[in-house]
C-alpha cells in the first residue's frame, strides 16, 4: 500500500473538540510592532534640529503593516517541444506602512526625515545607502535601514518575525485635509527593501 501523509485524526472535529480547543488560537492582525533601525537622533528633513526617541515614536504609531513576500522570476528551458521551467532570482515586493499622524509626537517628520536621507529636496542631492563620513569627520546616516515585522498572540508571546534588510521610503502620501470630516489623519510610506528573513522562535533550529 503506497504511503501517504493522511493523518485521519486530524479532521475537521479535531480543532473544534472542547477537549482540544485550548491547544489553538486564531492569528489576530492587531497584534503585532514594527520596528525601524537606527532612527533615534535623525536630522529633521526642514531644520538642522534632530528629532529624540524616533525609533520609539514610529513604533508605537504604526497602524498597518503588510507581509513581506517575494516572488521567483521562472526562466525557460527549451529543448524540441518540451520546456522546462526553473527558478530564478527572487524579488521581494514594496511593502507599506500606515502611521497615524500624531501631533506632537510629529510622526510625519520621522517619515520625511527618513526619505530625505534618500533624496533632499532642498539641495537636490541624493544621499548614501550606508553610513558615511565627510572630510571634516561628520557622522552622516545612510538611508537603507534594518526593520523588523513582529507578530504575537493577544497575550503578547512572540508568534514570529521577519528582519527585513535595506529598507528605505520610495514614497510617502497622507490623507487630505478636508472640513466636512473630523477623523484623524494617517501617513501611507511605501517600503523597499532587498530581501526578508522569517523567524518562528517555537522551531528549533
Amino acid at each position: 500500500m503506497a504511503k501517504n501523509n493522511y493523518d485521519p485524526s486530524l479532521a475537521a472535529q479535531h480543532i473544534t473538540s472542547e477537549s482540544l480547543i485550548s491547544l489553538y488560537e486564531a492569528a489576530r492582525s492587531g497584534f503585532f510592532t514594527f520596528i525601524v533601525d537606527d532612527l533615534d537622533g535623525i536630522k529633521r528633513a526642514d531644520s538642522d534640529k534632530t528629532i529624540d526617541h524616533a525609533q520609539e515614536y514610529l513604533k508605537l504609531n504604526v497602524t498597518k503593516s503588510s507581509v513581506p513576500h517575494f516572488s521567483l522570476e521562472a526562466l525557460e528551458y527549451k529543448r524540441g517541444n518540451d520546456t522546462i521551467k526553473f527558478a530564478g532570482v527572487p524579488t521581494f515586493e514594496a511593502g507599506s506602512l500606515t502611521i497615524d499622524d500624531v501631533v506632537g509626537l510629529d510622526t510625519k517628520s520621522i517619515l520625511m526625515a527618513w526619505q530625505a536621507l534618500a533624496y533632499d529636496v532642498k539641495t537636490r542631492k541624493g544621499g548614501r545607502m550606508g553610513d558615511w563620513r565627510d572630510a571634516d569627520g561628520v557622522l552622516h546616516k545612510g538611508y537603507k535601514k534594518n526593520c523588523v515585522l513582529a507578530e504575537y498572540t493577544q497575550d503578547y508571546e512572540l508568534i514570529r518575525s521577519w528582519t527585513l534588510y535595506g529598507c528605505w521610503i520610495s514614497e510617502l502620501s497622507e490623507d487630505d485635509f478636508d472640513k466636512e470630516s473630523d477623523g484623524k489623519r494617517a501617513i501611507t510610506a511605501t517600503i523597499q527593501y532587498d530581501r526578508a528573513e522569517m523567524e518562528m522562535p517555537n522551531i528549533q533550529r
